[in-house]
């Protein structure tokens, strides 16, 4: 039987120790791009988004730094901040681990774009409070979380990682009782690579 608890603690090594060749190999074709183009959609035009979990910052930093947004990201790997610090140096990136968010600003949008999801599930609702914190009157996030509630290991680089979700029923219920209006969930998107995708606004 799997450690989840053991390989759960272990996930942001893996992304450190292995942060150039994920960054290599990172797909660039931006099948993302309808969800992205869903966020900006409900968030003021040149408005300030917090990327959590950015990576080396491209391809979804770098679409909305194209878009003209001003952009903020975070990541938990020190070797993924760096890479995207030499690729966009005008851009702030910091290495923060996303359970402990505290920024002195917030945000019109926020995004967790393959990231959220690594963390167990009492961490999802804890740290979704802190995005809310984080977050402007109107503001919107977009997240991809999983299809149904447990836990389950992917792998990066040939290395297993941890990945969590809730009941996407009880997504609805934390971001309706934040006062989001809209909150709009598909599962396994077959045009965005099988992801679960969570777009909630007001």
């Amino acid at each position: 039987m799997k450690n989840f608890s053991t390989i759960h603690a272990r996930t942001p090594k893996v992304y450190d120790t292995h942060a150039n060749s994920w960054d290599t190999n990172r797909p660039r074709a931006l099948t993302e791009r309808k969800w992205l183009d869903k966020f900006i959609a409900v968030i003021r035009p040149r408005s300030e988004i917090l990327d959590v979990g950015c990576g080396g910052g491209d391809p979804v930093a770098r679409y909305f730094i194209e878009q003209g947004f001003s952009v903020t990201g975070i990541d938990i790997a020190n070797a993924m901040i760096d890479i995207a610090q030499s690729r966009f140096p005008t851009i702030t990136w910091v290495q923060m681990d996303m359970r402990a968010l505290d920024f002195g600003q917030k945000f019109d949008g926020i995004v967790s774009w393959d990231s959220f999801f690594h963390l167990s599930p009492e961490e999802q609702r804890l740290t979704l409070t802190h995005f809310f914190n984080h977050l402007k009157p109107g503001g919107a996030m977009l997240l991809t979380v999983g299809d149904k509630e447990g836990e389950v290991l992917g792998q990066v680089e040939g290395e297993e990682v941890y990945h969590s979700s809730l009941d996407p029923l009880e997504y609805k219920r934390i971001f309706s009782s934040a006062g989001f209006s809209e909150v709009e969930y598909m599962a396994q998107d077959q045009q965005c690579g099988l992801r679960s995708i969570l777009l909630a606004y007001h």
